[in-house]
């Protein structure tokens, strides 16, 4: 679970020279996952009420458990010297692959000073330290901004218990709380979702129209499937057949036209390959419901010449092959996975073993369809281009998106 706090302004000072700023913010990612860190930083003029300044800041991904010091893409170039006439406001979204929605966060206003440059050295007399009952103890009474050490606020309850005599509200509160909590009367016009799911471990009968649900399952002229023999790591096994006509053989596939790639998508099949020779599989998003290849794709795809796959995208009929492939071995089981980067810029296309050993990877950034007329589908087609065989075994497959979606 996402678990991403703003610490504190780095810059600006509480007193700073007059000359160009770059904002900057410290943010530590408590979680066990990474995250993607997006946001804003503003300035205002406390005399004149007016927004002085304004940027996003750069966006960052930090890995878990680290801490990072994030700056504002721009400068900024204050006006006129005023003691504390300016202040500072900064909020961050944190997202992450992992499912769940983004965390919000705000950093409350940081008061400043434009001081003529520079400030010179300590007035004369000045104590070099201020230390507690000293002759020039420092007075914290009013001021802003953070202390090296944690401070207790005076008269404030160590716990908040329900009912207790500092019960917490949290009414308007930003973020997850760690309870379930009951939805409230709320517009269900629009809802904002983070992610869409599917997945089937194909357990209805092989006849059943559910079986591939929401995949359909459809025979490739008159290609067959049938149930096989599960075992402890693979239930709901499924054998995608082929008939003695030529490139004949089974599909599972959502709409040909479902999906506009837009990035963050990912999908996955657990298979074992029956008959190497003769066989071609398609995997991934694609478009295609034959042998042929589709018209827009990003796909991983087994050679039927060599028993190798490699990865594939396909835009408007135009190809491109990855660099590198990987020759599968019948009757071994694997989990092969297609997935897209934040702006479908990148494809990234992965082999695992059956304990999740990474055997082959390997990506493309050209030829990816993304732009609206190349709709395709998630499927995976199993052809031959011999007789009667059976060609895979299918266990498991799924398809995300990762993206925030408004609906």
């Amino acid at each position: 679970m996402l678990d991403v706090r703003v610490r504190r302004y780095v810059s600006p000072l509480a007193e700073q020279v007059l000359d160009d700023i770059t904002p900057a913010i410290e943010v530590r990612n408590y979680a066990d996952e990474d995250a993607t860190i997006t946001g804003h930083v503003r300035i205002y003029r406390k005399s004149t009420d007016s927004l002085e300044y304004t940027s996003e800041l750069a966006e960052t991904v930090l890995e878990h458990g680290t801490t990072a010091t994030i700056p504002a893409l721009s400068a900024w170039s204050p006006g006129a010297p005023a003691d504390d006439d300016y202040f500072i406001l900064a909020d961050i979204v944190a997202t992450s692959y992992l499912p769940g929605p983004p965390l919000p966060a705000v950093l409350g206003a940081f008061t400043f000073d434009i001081k003529p440059g520079p400030m010179g050295p300590a007035p004369a007399g000045h104590h070099a330290t201020h230390e507690n009952g000293g002759m020039d103890e420092i007075d914290l009474t009013d001021m802003t901004g953070l202390l090296a050490t944690a401070q207790t606020p005076i008269g404030h309850a160590a716990t908040h218990e329900d009912g207790g005599a500092d019960p917490l509200n949290v009414d308007g509160l930003h973020g997850e709380l760690a309870d379930d909590q009951p939805a409230l009367s709320h517009d269900t016009e629009k809802h904002t979702h983070t992610k869409v799911f599917y997945e089937n471990d194909f357990l209805a009968v092989a006849s059943s129209a559910a079986i591939g649900w929401p995949w359909q399952g459809t025979g490739i002229l008159v290609g067959t499937l049938s149930s096989d023999t599960s075992n402890a790591n693979h239930p709901g096994v499924q054998i995608l057949k082929s008939i003695a006509t030529v490139n004949s053989g089974y599909y599972f596939r959502t709409t040909s036209a479902g999906f506009l790639l837009a990035g963050n998508e990912k999908s996955d099949a657990i298979f074992s390959i029956a008959l190497l020779a003769g066989t071609t599989f398609r995997f991934g998003w694609h478009n295609s419901q034959t042998a042929s290849a589709p018209v827009d794709g990003c796909y991983i795809m087994l050679d039927p010449a060599t028993g190798r796959i490699s990865g594939r995208t396909m835009n408007g009929s135009v190809p491109s092959t990855t660099a590198t492939d990987f020759l599968l071995v019948a009757g071994t089981w694997y989990r092969m996975r297609v997935s897209l980067n934040a702006n479908a810029s990148l494809v990234t296309f992965t082999l695992f073993d059956e304990a999740g050993v990474v055997l082959w990877t390997d990506t493309l950034n050209s030829n990816i369809p993304t732009t609206p007329g190349h709709e395709l589908g998630n499927a995976i087609t199993v052809t031959s281009t011999g007789g009667a065989a059976s060609l895979l075994k299918l266990d498991y497959m799924n398809l995300e998106i990762a993206r925030v979606l408004v609906r």
